[in-house]
């Protein structure tokens, strides 16, 4: 038998890497380590309150132990229950998790928050301060945790971070960036509820707990043996989860396999050639798509004239970028401009880059997005996909205006510059391509504070007469308002002037979504997603859950909403991949792909694509 000796010196370099492993627990694992109760909710101590909203709570003895039961209505906006007790320092924690059990015989959609002192309390209206947020959805009789990831500002780090990490949202050790945060040294809140349109339920409140321990890397760790931070396909070294990429064999393996389910399963059934109901009624037909009042439900209706429902997804393209420049360092290998996922799928066909390879992973996106039942190439896709003639398509296009919107429109000026953008190649070959839905123009426009109601309407009917000249088969789509720009003025004028009204809804509902009620025109959701924290990437994106089961579930649960709802003729998921660990240019690093930086699909979110779209059609004329 041999013996193996160490030098001292390998001996430090072993211990160093164990450091880093140990000090980069994810947060499933941390949470066995670090959990504490925040508070029994069985048992209330002296300065804890419950507060019941349309909702009733009783102790009972789940497998011999006391659980506080409760059921939440539905006659109030929030049916809930809100525990309140005396600050809390949650600082040095990752989240909370709260174990939920549904005792009900149906489904059921449970959010849960927390606020501090200052704000506790938050209403719908406060989007930007409900990232201290989540959802989960329970079958009936299961058992699972929601977990509220606890976000922090910029200047909370400690000033060595800053030397070491640049232009990254998120960061190893649990860092969350949002522009607006809670006092995580003083939580005084936590409420647990459901909005109205959702059925009376039964459940179980088992444990409200911190989960993971929030431990930046040390100046340290990161002067010596940190980096690099990335593996050679872009994924995070510190870190095991299911489905990480170990070699290159495990690219080919999930090819060959993805290769034979989209052959097994094409197309959901009845879908003609556009993704509209095929196997539905036809109306007239324009031979472009528009939009059309029927049965009580807007719709749009695509140029074979048969009702179709959007459902799509942004940002269809096979490249994802990171800046490199001067931070070389967090990279085990460089592939040209920082493209990690055009370098996986070079690596996935063993082809350099070449059009042959840029048709081949064309035609896969296209069957992906048939097999999936996904019928639109939303915003920003890559404009090589339009003219296959699989996947009907948006474009966005900046109308040259600035954002935020002055308070005064020269509309000459702004015909001129926008009629010039519309001319560029790509734009002009959409004009009268059958395949093209219509045009998102400009993104997240915020209004004037001064001539609002003048300087909105020009701007919108500017544009409509632009469009109307240049492209009068193409549907005004407006220019995805997001939540903290919410108007009725811009409502009311993108009503009156554009085809459909967008907007972009990163909520876990779209039934709260209420200010164009009375207007009654055709609505378009430009954006949402749902991340989490288990698939190797730090920041779970602008809507968090805890797991990828859970994404899967939100996912159809938000969409199903919105195919119900007869305002809404489609909803866009944003987006196709994840972003990469380093980050784009504007320092989103996301978990919110279909696919991951490896291209390989997540199961949880096809598995609830194919099941929504299996039945779309159907439910949403006959069902609802």
């Amino acid at each position: 038998m041999s013996t193996i000796m160490y030098a001292p010196k390998y001996i430090n370099r072993i211990a160093k890497a164990l450091i880093i492993w140990f000090s980069m627990i994810p947060p499933a694992l941390a949470q066995l380590k670090h959990a504490a109760h925040i508070i029994d909710p069985a048992n209330l101590k002296a300065g804890q309150r419950l507060i019941l909203i349309d909702a009733d709570a009783k102790v009972i003895n789940l497998a011999g132990k006391s659980t506080m039961r409760l059921f939440l209505g539905h006659k109030a906006e929030r049916a809930s229950a809100e525990f309140s007790f005396p600050p809390v320092d949650l600082s040095q924690s990752i989240g909370i998790s709260i174990t939920l059990k549904n005792f009900g015989a149906i489904p059921v959609a449970i959010e849960a928050q927390c606020s501090d002192a200052n704000n506790h309390k938050l209403t719908l209206a406060d989007g930007a301060k409900f990232y201290y947020r989540s959802m989960i959805i329970l079958e009936p009789g299961e058992t699972d945790t929601l977990l509220i990831t606890l976000s922090r500002s910029a200047d909370s780090l400690p000033p060595y971070i800053g030397r070491y990490f640049k232009g990254m949202y998120g960061l190893p050790g649990g860092y969350v960036r949002r522009k607006e945060n809670l006092n995580l040294k003083r939580i005084t809140n936590i409420s647990i509820f459901k909005t109205r349109s959702q059925q009376d339920c039964d459940i179980g409140i088992i444990a409200i707990r911190t989960t993971g321990n929030y431990s930046l890397p040390s100046a340290l760790m990161l002067s010596d043996s940190f980096f690099p931070f990335l593996d050679e396909f872009g994924q995070y070294r510190y870190k095991e989860w299911s489905g990480k990429v170990k070699s290159v064999k495990n690219i080919y393996d999930q090819k060959y396999t993805e290769s034979a389910e989209l052959l097994q399963k094409p197309s959901p059934h009845g879908w003609d050639k556009y993704g509209g109901w095929g196997d539905g009624p036809t109306l007239h037909s324009s031979g472009h798509f528009r939009v059309e009042k029927y049965h009580g439900k807007w719709w749009l209706v695509d140029p074979l004239g048969k009702l179709f429902w959007s459902n799509g997804i942004n940002i269809v393209s096979p490249s994802q970028r990171t800046p490199t420049v001067q931070r070389e360092h967090y990279f085990t290998h460089i592939p040209p401009d920082g493209d990690f996922l055009r370098a996986n799928l070079m690596r996935k066909y063993a082809q350099p880059w070449s059009d042959q390879l840029r048709d081949t992973i064309a035609m896969v996106a296209h069957q992906r997005l048939r097999s999936w039942g996904v019928n639109t190439l939303a915003a920003n896709s890559d404009p090589y996909l339009y003219h296959f003639n699989k996947t009907p398509y948006t474009i966005e296009i900046r109308s040259g205006i600035s954002n935020p919107l002055p308070d005064s429109i020269d509309r000459q000026e702004l015909r001129r510059v926008f009629a010039q953008k519309l001319s560029r190649q790509d734009i002009a070959l959409a004009v009268n391509d059958p395949w093209c839905i219509g045009f998102f123009v400009d993104n997240e426009i915020g209004w004037p504070l001064k001539n609002a109601e003048k300087a909105i309407n020009d701007y919108f009917s500017t544009i409509q007469q632009v469009l109307d000249s240049v492209a009068p088969n193409k549907l005004y789509l407006g220019c995805r308002i997001n939540s903290p720009n919410f108007s009725l003025i811009a409502f009311k004028a993108a009503a009156k002037y554009c085809d459909v009204i967008s907007i972009n809804h990163y909520d876990y509902n779209v039934s709260d979504f209420n200010q164009t009620d009375g207007m009654d025109r055709p609505i378009i959701i430009g954006e949402y997603h749902f991340g989490a924290l288990d698939r190797g990437l730090p920041h779970p994106g602008l809507r968090a859950v805890s797991n990828q089961t859970q994404r899967g579930r939100v996912y159809a649960h938000f969409l199903n909403q919105a195919i119900k709802d007869a305002r809404f003729v489609g909803a866009h998921w944003f987006q196709y991949s994840d972003q990469v660990y380093s980050a784009r240019n504007d320092g989103e690093n996301y978990q919110i792909g279909f696919v991951d930086i490896c291209d390989r699909p997540y199961p949880e979110m096809i598995n609830a694509a194919r099941n929504i779209s299996a039945t779309m059609y159907n439910r949403r004329l006959k069902d609802y």
